[in-house]
């Protein structure tokens, strides 16, 4: 055990370090804002494919959490985070030198892995680092600081991606991976606060963790079965996730197809990316003047708008159409940023704290599977309609769909507290 001199020196060096750590590592910077025009034109991969390649992403997402738990219990925070970061760099590495849809979903199996490693093992280790009396606060404070730098690193660059991918499709990867080196590089300086003893670090089996996953799963799901409003929530959830995860991917094919120019493609991913950051102040009066009806509000909202692209993007490419799109895409940004908000704080609301995690990742777990399949079946509809009819196909199915939940939810869920029975409002004790 360290001595508390050493203690202090680790964790205030830790705390100082993380803020800059996020900034550069919190996710992929230079990337998402030409995510798809790289996919499409430089590695030669259809809309379709990539709704599939997006499938096979968010069930990789699921799967290795149970991996990156045993790991990070295995190699401690601080060599997890490296080892996180070197899988993204290879990640990169796929992605620049290896063609085809194949070499994507590799990449992804990657990624997902690695990025599930570092969100386990980076929070924590900040914690560990604050976790002193007013620790609290600390954490959120340096939490933030990190992520506000972040997102303003992260305008800029989704900004200039576009027009850096004009000059050299390859420019803004390989300054993506400049900063994903230069995180792995940050990491080396943290220090695990806590040593993993020898004798605890032989017990951590893979098998162990996949047990205890599977009981927590199965505790979980029970209580979302016999909840009424928690499973009229993941219902809402797998509608509206999944819808998100078709929509945004047929958003960025059909600017491809109405003509936008590449350099504008990441200047309209970053304006979207600000007003829906700026949306998020609209929640409170949404939620004040729609009450137990917001749900309903926002849900309808972003597919009327799909319905909406659907409908007049069949009239052609002229360019009185584009700004109607864009408009639309700004309603669906302000919905998609509002819900995840929401969703956070009406899902903490289901359990007692014990048992949140476990709800959390079932929740998580059945949303995925969800989402996973859906985009497959979205790419697949892309190969017998063009974009234009897609967007109004899904919009109106979803719509069918979306009603129908809204109607069942309405005597389940938004109640008031003494309207719900008992498994609706905790965990019952032989369930635990």
């Amino acid at each position: 055990m360290k001595d508390k001199l050493k203690l202090n020196e680790i964790r205030r060096n830790n705390a100082k370090l993380y803020p800059i750590y996020k900034m550069f590592s919190w996710d992929l910077l230079f990337f998402y804002s030409i995510e798809f025009l790289f996919y499409t034109i430089t590695k030669k991969v259809t809309a379709s494919e990539i709704l599939i390649i997006n499938g096979f992403y968010l069930l990789f997402r699921i799967i290795m959490q149970i991996p990156a738990v045993a790991i990070t219990d295995f190699l401690g925070k601080r060599k997890s985070i490296i080892l996180g970061n070197f899988l993204i760099i290879i990640f990169i590495l796929i992605l620049l030198f290896f063609p085809g849809a194949i070499s994507i979903i590799i990449a992804d199996l990657v990624f997902s892995l690695g990025y599930d490693i570092k969100t386990i093992a980076e929070t924590n280790l900040l914690y560990d680092s604050v976790s002193t009396r007013g620790g609290e606060g600390l954490y959120s404070k340096l939490d933030a600081k990190g992520g506000s730098w972040y997102y303003i690193l992260d305008g800029i660059s989704s900004l200039v991606a576009g027009y850096l991918f004009v000059i050299n499709n390859y420019i803004p990867i390989i300054i993506c991976l400049g900063f994903v080196i230069i995180s792995t590089f940050l990491s080396f300086k943290f220090k695990d606060v806590y040593e993993i003893e020898k004798d605890k670090k032989e017990k951590i089996e893979l098998a162990s963790t996949l047990k205890n996953y599977g009981n927590d799963l199965k505790t979980s799901f029970k209580f979302i079965f016999k909840s009424k409003r928690m499973k009229a929530f993941v219902l809402f959830q797998v509608v509206f996730y999944s819808v998100i995860e078709i929509v945004e991917i047929y958003n960025s094919d059909l600017l491809i197809d109405i003509g936008i120019p590449e350099e504008q493609f990441s200047v309209i991913f970053a304006v979207l990316i600000l007003i829906g950051g700026i949306s998020i102040s609209l929640k409170r009066p949404i939620e004040k003047k729609f009450k137990n009806r917001t749900l309903s509000f926002i849900s309808l909202m972003y597919i009327g708008a799909c319905i909406i692209i659907g409908i007049i993007s069949t009239f052609g490419k002229d360019t009185m159409i584009i700004p109607a799109i864009l408009i639309m895409y700004a309603i669906q940004k302000i919905c998609t940023s509002i819900w995840y908000i929401l969703e956070n704080k009406y899902l903490k609301n289901f359990t007692k704290e014990d048992m949140r995690n476990r709800i959390t990742f079932s929740y998580e777990f059945i949303g995925g599977i969800a989402a996973s399949i859906s985009s497959i079946l979205g790419g697949l509809l892309l190969n017998v309609l063009n974009v234009e009819n897609a967007f109004l196909v899904i919009g109106l199915l979803a719509l069918v769909c979306m009603i129908i939940v809204l109607n069942y939810m309405k005597t389940r869920f938004g109640l008031r507290p003494e309207d719900y029975s008992k498994e609706d409002l905790e965990i019952v004790n032989d369930e635990k």
